[in-house]
């Protein structure tokens, strides 16, 4: 479940992910780590570019289907 998140432009948040994929080969791969990004400036789906291009550099091509993917404040 997503928080809504409210910040001033120019203040980051750092934000928990989780992406996994799978290649036509059958690789799956899944990334996890935090990001940080400032809501403000920094639009979901520019993220989501981001961390699946983490993905393809660990794979070392961008031919995959995203099979999950998870973006969430990195708070309690």
């Amino acid at each position: 479940m997503s928080t809504p998140t409210s910040v001033a432009a120019g203040r980051t948040v750092g934000f928990h992910y989780i992406l996994t994929v799978q290649s036509a080969a059958g690789d799956v791969l899944t990334v996890s780590s935090v990001a940080t990004f400032d809501p403000a400036l920094f639009s979901r789906s520019q993220a989501y570019q981001e961390i699946r291009s983490i993905a393809a550099d660990e794979l070392g091509h961008n031919r995959f289907s995203v099979l999950f993917f998870s973006l969430e404040p990195d708070r309690f």
